[in-house]
């Protein structure tokens, strides 16, 4: 369970609340918050020396973040700053998807096993899999990929298909990384993910990912899509 600290007037932390937990019940994070409203106790005896994972604060009209480690004592720390109140976007990008906390609200992982090594890809840094003759690649988040030598079946057979649903043949996408679906010719759909990354979603596998993403996932309301 992520702990979090929330410092602040009674208002502050109340706008504060309402602005993250929409976003952790979102991503399924389980998360516990207490409050602060003396700034001499936040800086004594919470900011290091404490279990709360997060600390986010109002602090001279801005949103304030401290993200532990969780070691005790804390031997490594990200700071950083919101706007007030903080903004889906910003919370997203910033906290819920730092690597700090992605123990909390990682979905799973993929294991990509070399003759030399083994890499263990988390399911959020993954946009898209696509196949490629007998072997697969991934698309990964940050614009880079990871050659996978099993057809595009083995790898769909290993993934949580929780997660994933195809676009199209041979291309299977992460639904939890979809920014932005709108329409293209022939009534295919355009995905458009948090990284910028682009697929095709065609017409027939659209109308299955909207009819089973929309019975299994209530935030379906959340993506943009757009059929103007």
């Amino acid at each position: 369970m992520l702990k979090i600290l929330l410092y602040g007037s009674a208002e502050e932390r109340k706008i504060l609340e309402e602005a993250l937990q929409k976003p952790l019940k979102k991503n399924k994070i389980s998360f516990n918050i207490h409050y602060l409203s003396n700034l001499q106790q936040l800086m004594k005896n919470y900011l290091l020396n404490s279990s709360y994972r997060l600390i986010v604060a109002c602090l001279d009209g801005s949103t304030t973040y401290v993200i532990k480690d969780g070691s005790m004592p804390v031997s490594h720390i990200i700071t950083g700053i919101l706007g007030f109140p903080p903004t889906p976007e910003e919370i997203d990008a910033k906290l819920i998807r730092n690597r700090e906390l992605a123990s909390f609200y990682s979905s799973g992982e993929y294991t990509v096993t070399h003759r030399s090594f083994t890499r263990k890809i988390p399911y959020e840094e993954i946009d898209y899999i696509q196949s490629d003759n007998k072997k697969t690649i991934m698309h990964l988040t940050n614009g880079d990929t990871e050659i996978i030598s099993k057809n595009i079946g083995k790898v769909n057979a290993e993934i949580n298909r929780k997660y994933f649903a195809k676009c199209c043949i041979g291309v299977i996408v992460n639904i939890c990384n979809i920014h932005k679906i709108q329409r293209s010719e022939n009534d295919s759909r355009v995905i458009e993910f948090k990284s910028g990354a682009k697929v095709i979603m065609t017409r027939g596998y659209f109308k299955k990912f909207r009819d089973t993403y929309s019975m299994s996932v209530s935030g379906l309301a959340d993506l943009k899509i757009l059929d103007d």
